[in-house]
């Protein structure tokens, strides 16, 4: 039955994965991306936080703040060693797109403000708060001459401060519960925090713009080049925000099949289908994510054979494999048999790749170039 089960959770995963590639630009190569969102991000900052949330009643067995911490260097290096062991056709080694985001909230600031402004620190001193993360900036930047990950930029903050401050204004005592031990959590789901570039207003977005122009110097900054690529937190955007990604050398908007357009209510969008290779009229182009490997999400879920199925539907297409793969899968700060399990339906994901499809290359997403889209 179990196996009977897997093959019908294949067929439709690879049918499912066949609406997105049917259309689209084509590429001459097998090409395997994995896009891995988040890096450098806070969620709950401690196993002992994570403890005193639940004891607190708060909903964090429902949400991503369960597992979901800062990447440590044991949890950098575990995944680089897992990545190394596998080489695509031209030999280079698997690898990751991590999009990462360059600062998060200054927590003692925003107090001393009485939580009437927003103030943020940079990812590299976020980094130094922690003993297991302090030499997070230099693995990173040892994994990229390695080949095995790539950060590109996801944000200056993975947050929509506005409404975060507001909340905490308005004296929610599971907010601020949550606020003094370095989350920006209330309990609940609170996705609309999380949606960084989703407006209440339009009048937003010239913020926007001015967080993201932000995000991409500090990216310049720490990598020495500019990030040729970029993904919005919850794949939430405004189109207008694209002119100041354009500006600073992006070349490609990472996302998946719709980009959900905000109207001024949360989790109310306009959705506007993308396809690959998609070029709008700032000569920005698409690259649209067909294959999921989320352990986190459902430990009861088939995810390699699930994603193998995707991966087939994309080679059939002449489209990328793009594997969408949050950093949550693979981080055990808070709780390692997370790690363990993301780590160990990767390695079975990569190992069965390079046996089913030796002349397959891994590549990052800012590797694409206009040359292979055909």
């Amino acid at each position: 039955m179990k196996d009977k089960n897997q093959l019908i959770q294949s067929f439709k995963s690879y049918l499912s994965a066949t609406t997105i590639n049917a259309t689209g630009k084509s590429v001459k190569e097998k090409l395997i991306i994995i896009e891995s969102d988040d890096w450098g991000a806070i969620r709950t900052p401690s196993k002992e936080a994570a403890g005193e949330f639940r004891e607190k009643g708060l909903e964090i067995g429902k949400s991503m703040y369960r597992f979901d911490a800062l990447e440590s260097q044991d949890d950098l290096e575990l995944l680089f060693d897992v990545l190394a062991k596998y080489k695509g056709s031209d030999d280079k080694p698997a690898k990751i797109t991590a999009n990462a985001i360059m600062a998060n909230p200054d927590f003692d600031k925003i107090k001393a403000s009485g939580f009437t402004e927003f103030h943020h620190e940079k990812v590299t001193e976020t980094f130094k708060k922690y003993p297991q993360h302090s030499n997070n900036i230099a693995i990173w930047k040892q994994g990229k001459s390695h080949g095995v990950f790539q950060p590109q930029f996801h944000g200056r903050e993975h947050l929509n401060y506005k409404r975060w401050l507001r909340v905490l204004q308005q004296q929610n005592k599971a907010a601020h519960f949550c606020f003094d031990r370095g989350a920006t959590y209330s309990g609940t789901g609170d996705y609309s925090f999380m949606e960084a570039y989703d407006w209440d207003a339009t009048s937003d977005i010239p913020e926007q713009k001015m967080v993201i122009q932000d995000g991409l110097n500090i990216f310049k900054e720490i990598f020495g080049e500019t990030s040729k690529s970029f993904i919005a937190p919850c794949y939430n955007w405004d189109p207008a925000i694209e002119e100041i990604l354009k500006s600073n050398g992006v070349e490609w908007i990472q996302g998946i099949r719709s980009q959900l357009i905000p109207t001024g209510t949360f989790d109310n969008y306009i959705p506007l289908r993308h396809y690959f290779g998609e070029k709008n009229d700032l000569g920005l182009q698409y690259n649209v994510r067909n294959c999921i490997l989320e352990p986190s999400m459902n430990a009861n879920r088939d995810w390699v054979n699930s994603c193998l199925a995707q991966i087939s539907s994309a080679f059939h297409w002449n489209k990328p494999a793009v594997i969408c793969s949050h950093r949550i899968n693979f981080v055990g700060f808070i709780e390692e048999s997370n790690r363990d399990r993301g780590l160990r339906d990767l390695n079975m994901l990569l190992k069965s790749i390079v046996r089913k499809w030796p002349d397959a290359k891994f590549i990052s997403t800012d590797e694409l170039t206009l040359k292979e889209v055909q």
